[in-house]
């Protein structure tokens, strides 16, 4: 009876154990790389010679880094930055940017090892282009929409994977004479790493 008694308890303290590292707050810091396939329908780039070309998909690929806030389980708040480049037959484009994200968690689908989340976020900075003429310090904006899932391998120790969908505005994208804002899309493979403290 007695034994019985110290494996429940065992039990127990393990399940409780479990849920507190499960919910345990904290502040984190990750990296992430990203496959970029970038736009939807066609858009025409011009380069500082005039050179014009027009693209169903421009591939790319992106890397960022991010610092945040992990409180229970299910909320992440987090900002990053993020430095991406587009190669075309044209020209590189690179922009860098600034942005907060907030990440919910599904915890009705998640174990203790994995996570399902669903991301969405804004941020902000510029394109730069030795080449295409319309990039040359443009401004950019992003919005940004995901999900994945959350692979814990210890208490301090978090892998990533997801797709994140991340709309694009490039101030005087389509030519160097308009204001015009031309929105993007892109679609973003993502594999990261995080580690909390």
């Amino acid at each position: 009876m007695r034994k019985h008694s110290i494996l429940q308890g065992v039990i127990l303290l393990s399940l409780l154990t479990g849920a507190s590292y499960a919910n345990s707050d904290g502040f984190y810091v990750g990296a992430e790389a990203n496959l970029i396939l970038l736009g939807d329908d066609s858009f025409t780039l011009t380069n500082k010679d005039a050179t014009t070309r027009t693209y169903n998909r421009v591939e790319g690929s992106h890397a960022n880094i991010k610092i945040g806030y992990q409180h229970f389980k299910n909320n992440r708040v987090e900002l990053y930055y993020r430095y991406n480049n587009f190669d075309t037959n044209v020209g590189d484009i690179v922009t860098k940017t600034f942005g907060i994200n907030y990440e919910w968690a599904f915890s009705s689908l998640s174990t203790k090892k994995l996570t399902p989340y669903a991301l969405i976020g804004i941020g902000g900075g510029e394109a730069k282009s030795s080449s295409i003429k319309a990039l040359d310090n443009a401004e950019v904006g992003e919005a940004n929409f995901g999900v994945g899932i959350h692979y814990c391998l210890n208490e301090h120790i978090d892998f990533q994977a997801g797709y994140a969908r991340i709309y694009t505005g490039f101030d005087a994208f389509d030519n160097q004479t308009t204001d015009k804002t031309s929105a993007i899309a892109q679609d973003n493979f993502i594999v990261g790493a995080s580690y909390k403290f």
